[in-house]
């Protein structure tokens, strides 16, 4: 009973090293938000410590340092539809790649709420979609921005909207990105919630990664 136990984490481990080893020299990004309100627009996304949720948002100043910012891996061998992968900025993350996908577990329709994960597996088929996120370049043409999409819109029915959370304990507020297509069968939850229309785009990390700085980034 040992042996698949060991082959697993053998191949974990191995997967782990080949992705770390890709970092080394891959380009990075941050998600950053535009348009929306004074707290959402331009705003870089950060994993919030004070805040227990699991999405990257936006807060107001002022910051906690510990709130490091969602830094991200994008392999840009691959094709336009591609897979986002978490950089880590806190000591010791765990032995496998993480990654950036869109969530399905609240259950509301034609709805995704942005987050990260390690565990994808431990998702119902459909429940967290992470292989299929389109990166379009910016109007501005500089290769510093990346708008971005998921999967297939012909008709651009989708967008980005920034939901307001208050956490339960302490009150903190947090603007969280959602992927939406609003529906007749979403409508009631989409009118019940606090939201700005925002877009995602992804911006050129140009600080190495320091787990001990403000934001998890040497600037």
């Amino acid at each position: 009973m040992k042996q698949p136990s060991t082959f697993l984490t053998a191949t974990a481990a191995a997967v782990a090293l080949s992705f770390q080893a890709g970092l080394a020299t891959a380009t990075d990004y941050f998600f950053s938000l535009t348009s929306g309100n004074s707290i959402t627009d331009g705003q870089r996304l950060r994993l919030n410590n004070s805040i227990p949720i699991i999405s990257p948002g936006a807060t107001a100043s002022p910051h906690n340092p510990s709130d490091h910012f969602s830094r991200i891996y994008v392999n840009e061998s691959l094709p336009a539809a591609t897979t986002l992968y978490v950089v880590p900025t806190n000591p010791h993350p765990p032995p496998v790649p993480g990654y950036y996908g869109l969530s399905g577990q609240e259950g509301v329709p034609d709805a995704y709420r942005l987050i990260q994960s390690y565990r994808p597996q431990d998702y119902a088929p459909g429940q967290f979609r992470y292989d299929q996120w389109d990166l379009k370049p910016s109007p501005a043409g500089t290769g510093e921005k990346v708008l971005l999409r998921y999967g297939s819109d012909p008709l651009g029915e989708w967008r980005w909207i920034a939901v307001r959370e208050v956490s339960s304990q302490g009150g903190f507020e947090k603007w969280v990105p959602w992927w939406v297509k609003p529906t007749s069968a979403n409508v009631a939850n989409l009118t019940s919630w606090e939201y700005v229309v925002v877009d995602l785009e992804l911006v050129l990390a140009k600080g190495p990664v320091n787990s001990l700085a403000p934001g998890g980034i040497q600037e």
